[in-house]
């Protein structure tokens, strides 16, 4: 059994591209299923409640290359009795580092099956206690972006400029 908790975690896009095996963790919301499916999730699944809301730790492994080929197509988790729930990962590496969603895994991959120990606390500190939303931060502006707003100086047409005439270069034969 492997704990998240113990996992390096990858904190710059360099280390994610230099990684070969990735584990994202995340939380999905099973809010809207019927109290009997929620308690039913909880006990079969590995769900737990905070804050009377009912949550499923979500483990996705795979490549770099692979995690980033899937973003913004949903991954679809069914359930028992016909109820199901999607999870969408939308590919915004610089918000899955900086909400610490990403692990390196590469020391794992000749295992034929990865578990992991159900770590609630861990989980529910790190992915839902004190949850803030990823603001991504302003870029510099570069040589030859153009401006977001127009400058006040030179919005008036110049008066009184005359075009400079061009001189012809002469060749002598």
């Amino acid at each position: 059994m492997i704990r998240i908790s113990q996992l390096p975690l990858i904190q710059n896009s360099g280390q994610f591209y230099a990684t070969e095996h990735i584990l994202l963790v995340d939380v999905l919301l099973v809010g809207n299923a019927p109290r009997q499916m929620r308690e039913y999730i909880k006990n079969t699944h590995g769900g737990f409640i905070y804050e009377k809301e009912t949550y499923i730790p979500i483990t996705l492994t795979g490549t770099p290359e692979s995690l980033l080929a899937n973003a913004g197509k949903p991954i679809v988790f069914k359930f028992d009795r016909g109820f199901e729930n999607h999870y969408h990962f939308d590919g915004n590496l610089n918000a899955a580092i900086w909400h610490k969603k990403l692990y390196n895994i590469s020391a794992f991959i000749d295992q034929p099956a990865v578990q992991f120990e159900r770590e609630e606390d861990f989980i529910i500190n790190r992915y839902l206690a004190g949850h803030r939303e990823y603001i991504e931060p302003e870029t510099e502006e570069k040589l030859l972006s153009i401006p977001a707003k127009s400058t006040a100086i030179g919005t008036q047409t110049m008066r009184g400029l005359k075009p400079v005439p061009t001189i012809k270069a002469h060749s002598s034969r």
